[in-house]
């Protein structure tokens, strides 16, 4: 049956009716407390059962307030707690309270204040730089194929540089001292791929997970990047990369910690199998029509475009996958004889572009018309005559190629020079009064001593045989057969010009009466002579009026038959030098101004300057 109903009352203050004073189903009510209890069943077992309090509060007089005794727990309250006013009053301080304030908003207020003590963390590495580390260098795209794209977006772009890597394997450089070091997790990627994952805490977190690397977690007041972060309250760390698998084709890496993400970095990992290049020429072609200038007989080239040399340089395996510049032939410089050729692009190459296609060159060599002007020199030129070169590729490289030309070159620029021997330019300075510089006259006849004359030497004729010879610059005692083996061809002096050879200049200057020659070279005699002064030529009749600069100057009045040494000071011996001729006496302006000077050469010798000064 059910249990009865029954209300049972007490007005003792802090009267708690027991166990036995009630039944389940009954209500005790104390007045004087204004408590209500009821008897508490525990699924009618009997264990526990116990006599409970409903009305755990105590409402003041009026009804204003309640009063909770003991512990109170909830799990969430939503209400506006009020202070009220602490034992001893409220203390001043950070900021001011009132007994009517909510708990919440104070708690708010002294968080925002003692976030104002608490140092800035350190910085994330959101953002950051993250290098890569590849073995292949930075190099560029070739068109005409597609990369195999593994970044999920943009794909690279031909002729755009990349980092180029070639062992499957990459690493990042280290980003210092980033936090939190003590939370999160931090993940490394290359492409869309995690390789390598840890976690964060409070421990020390040095570490290797996959290719991701953790070093140098440490106390944020360590830090580099970040200055003036107080001990204990953050943490930092180190992180990179290493050993990172790279598929073939165009990748990325980057590095996560949360939200926080370092710049993707990109590379090119290379699958090419190409060799690397090779220079090869033709022959060289030389030019129809040459323009030619003559010294001493002997054909020269000049500067001219008419004289434009021309070959074809062959590249193979200019290209494979990358490739390093526009640029696929670079010039040394210009050669011993040529000018400068200039680098050559892949532009400048049959079927060549820019950029070029992917494998340009590979099987069938790519090939490229090069030009090659004579260089404004006086000069014979033997070896490294043209323009040498070098080729580049991310493949390799073949350095210092030069194309091959056996003929020996006779060149004579344009402009006279006076720092070689030039047959109509050799140098006069600051002797005598007058201007213009010597020019080669015609020897007159062979011997040391003939009778002098002064009529012009003509450059383009065949020389006399007791004539020295002026070739690219040189005087030289020559018997050389220029008609094989030399370009341009020219004449065989090969034979009857074993015997003595003469080279004789006229000076036109006033009022010499000593001069210094100055030469560079051997030779084997030299004379002086004033051809139309009487009085000269009458004192050294034997020697139809040649003094010798191989002699003393007696001292005193002209040179004569006695004593014809005309050098002062000290006498030339056939080696280079400065040596003073003096003329006694006389004076240039005694004789028309005119002064001979005969050089003689035997075999082997030469001079490579002459120089007339005061």
């Amino acid at each position: 049956m059910a249990t009865p109903f029954k209300l049972k009352r007490s007005a003792v203050t802090g009267k708690r009716p027991g166990l036995d004073d009630m039944q389940i189903g009954e209500l005790a009510i104390n007045f004087y407390d204004g408590h209500l209890f009821a008897e508490r069943d525990t699924q009618g077992v009997g264990i526990g059962t116990t006599v409970a309090l409903l009305t755990p509060w105590i409402e003041n007089f009026g009804g204003g307030s309640i009063v909770y005794n003991g512990i109170v727990t909830a799990t969430t309250y939503h209400g506006n707690q009020v202070i009220g006013t602490p034992a001893g009053g409220f203390k001043s301080g950070a900021f001011t309270i009132s007994n009517t304030d909510h708990t919440k908003d104070s708690i708010n207020e002294l968080n925002f204040i003692l976030g104002k003590l608490v140092p800035p963390a350190p910085t994330t590495f959101n953002g950051l730089n993250l290098s890569i580390q590849t073995n292949g260098g930075t190099r560029r795209l070739c068109a005409g194929f597609t990369p195999t794209n593994n970044t999920g977006g943009a794909a690279p772009v031909a002729g755009q540089q990349y980092a180029r890597n070639t062992d499957s394997s990459v690493s990042t450089g280290t980003i210092n001292d980033v936090g939190p070091g003590d939370n999160g997790t931090v993940i490394g990627f290359v492409n869309a791929v995690g390789v390598g994952t840890i976690t964060m805490d409070t421990n020390v977190n040095n570490g290797t997970n996959g290719a991701l690397v953790i070093s140098d977690n440490k106390d944020a007041s360590l830090s580099t990047r970040d200055a003036d972060i107080d001990a204990e309250f953050y943490q930092i760390y180190d992180v990179r990369l290493l050993n990172a698998a790279s598929p073939d084709g165009y990748n990325l890496a980057k590095i996560t910690h949360g939200s926080a993400t370092t710049n993707s970095v990109y590379w090119y990992e290379d699958p090419s199998t190409v060799g690397a290049p090779v220079i090869s020429y033709t022959g060289v072609t030389e030019p129809a029509s040459p323009t030619l200038s003559y010294s001493s007989g002997i054909a020269h080239l000049t500067e001219s475009n008419n004289n434009t040399f021309t070959y074809v340089a062959t590249v193979t395996n200019a290209s494979g996958d990358m490739y390093t510049s526009s640029t696929l032939l670079s010039s040394d410089g210009q050669g011993s004889a040529f000018q400068n050729s200039g680098s050559k692009s892949y532009t400048n190459f049959a079927g060549g572009a820019n950029p070029p296609v992917q494998n340009y060159g590979v099987g069938t060599g790519v090939t490229c018309l090069i030009s090659s002007v004579p260089r404004n020199i006086h000069a014979t030129v033997t070896t490294n005559k043209f323009t040498r070169y070098d080729v580049t590729t991310p493949y390799g490289s073949h350095n210092n190629q030069r194309v091959t030309y056996n003929p020996i070159l006779n060149i004579m620029g344009t402009s006279a020079t006076t720092s070689q021997v030039d047959e109509d330019n050799i140098l006069v300075s600051s002797l005598g009064t007058g201007s213009g510089n010597a020019i080669r006259v015609n020897a007159g006849n062979t011997g040391d001593t003939p009778t002098p004359v002064s009529s012009t030497f003509n450059s383009s004729a065949t020389p006399a045989v007791y004539e020295a010879i002026v070739r690219g610059g040189t005087l030289r005692h020559d018997t050389t057969n220029y008609s094989t083996g030399y370009y341009p061809a020219g004449l065989n002096l090969s034979s009857g010009r074993s015997g003595t050879q003469y080279f004789q200049v006229l000076i036109t200057r006033a009022a010499v009466s000593q001069m210094s020659i100055i030469v560079s070279g051997s030779y084997a005699g030299c004379f002086v002579c004033l051809p139309e002064n009487s009085t000269w030529t009458t004192g050294l009749s034997n020697t139809n009026g040649w003094a010798d600069m191989f002699d003393l100057y007696a001292g005193a009045g002209n040179p004569n038959n006695t004593d014809n040494g005309c050098a002062f000071g000290s006498a030339m011996s056939g080696g280079s030098g400065t040596f003073t001729c003096v003329f006694g006496e006389e004076s240039s302006s005694n004789g028309n101004n005119k002064i001979l000077v005969r050089f003689k050469l035997t075999s082997g010798q030469s001079i490579t300057n002459i120089r007339f000064t005061a």
